[in-house]
């Protein structure tokens, strides 16, 4: 599937702010390969680490990472498109603790409240 010239743009501008590729390729329903190379013709790839200014987190975090801490990882990940490690150490590195704790300390807590 080929993308229009706008959804190109708009992608190049969503990399330049940090997405990874996989997670454009995910998105614009390309592969992995198509999508580095529209990039590639149109701005420069850039290496592993945090984007400059940011350590830490590569980017600013998206309207798809609100369940985090709220849904199991392996569904953030889906939304987000990167490995449910990923998500984890994101989670970790904001302290939001993960949903399986979380529905863990809301059951001890509602045991003592009726105990």
């Amino acid at each position: 599937m080929k993308i229009t010239e706008e959804q190109l743009e708009k992608c190049v501008a969503e990399y330049e702010m940090g997405d990874s590729l996989s997670a454009l390729a995910a998105r614009y329903g390309v592969s992995l390969p198509t999508i580095r190379s529209y990039i590639c013709d149109k701005t420069t790839i850039r290496g592993k680490g945090p984007i400059a200014g940011k350590p830490g987190l590569r980017k600013e975090r998206g309207p798809e990472w609100d369940g985090l801490g709220k849904i199991p990882d392996a569904e953030v990940a889906k939304l987000v498109g990167c490995s449910r490690q990923n998500v984890a150490r994101v989670r970790e590195m904001l302290g939001i603790p993960s949903s399986r704790d979380a529905e863990i300390f809301a059951r001890m807590s509602k045991a003592n409240n009726d105990g």
